[in-house]
């Protein structure tokens, strides 16, 4: 993992802003020869990609990124980009709804809530709100409503009628 690709982690949590850094991200926490070698590339070239940012000539193409998320079973590049946007995303599932799982996801929830919480009071302890500190927030934000929507499609499976 690069030394900036470590930096955006610690600074973002798992998935950094900019989705040239997740595609990075996600390449290198699989293993970029592995994960070239499943993806008839190589490594390389791959390596090029993994180090391009938006005006790079060497750019992840949109079946770089579907192949990458697909053999990594990774999503980080998807979030990044619906952050890039506004949305956020959350997984569906067929997992089962079994008492334990909902206790799971209720303390995912409280738990992704605490961190936003901590973040945005991070953020404020100085008296000076900055651009990063907003998006450490929102990434905070994101992920506790994508933890919020998975227990209520959760919920949605206890619905006996």
């Amino acid at each position: 993992m690069s030394p900036k690709t470590a930096h955006l982690i610690d600074m973002l949590g798992t998935v950094p802003h900019s989705p040239f850094d997740a595609f990075r991200l996600v390449a290198y926490r699989y293993g970029v020869p592995a994960l070239a070698a499943e993806m008839g590339a190589k490594p390389g070239t791959l390596y090029n990609k993994c180090d391009a940012d938006d005006e790079s000539h060497h750019q992840p193409t949109l079946r770089d990124v579907v192949q990458v998320t697909r053999i990594a079973q990774d999503t980080t590049v998807l979030q990044s980009i619906c952050r890039l946007f506004g949305l956020a995303t959350y997984e569906l599932g067929a997992a089962p709804v079994s008492d334990v799982a909902l206790m799971e996801l209720l303390c995912k929830v409280g738990s992704d809530s605490g961190e936003m919480h901590k973040a945005l009071n991070t953020a404020l302890s100085d008296g000076k709100f900055t651009t990063a500190d907003l998006r450490l927030v929102r990434a905070e934000a994101y992920d506790l409503i994508t933890a919020v929507l998975n227990l209520v499609q959760r919920l949605e499976g206890l619905v006996d009628d």
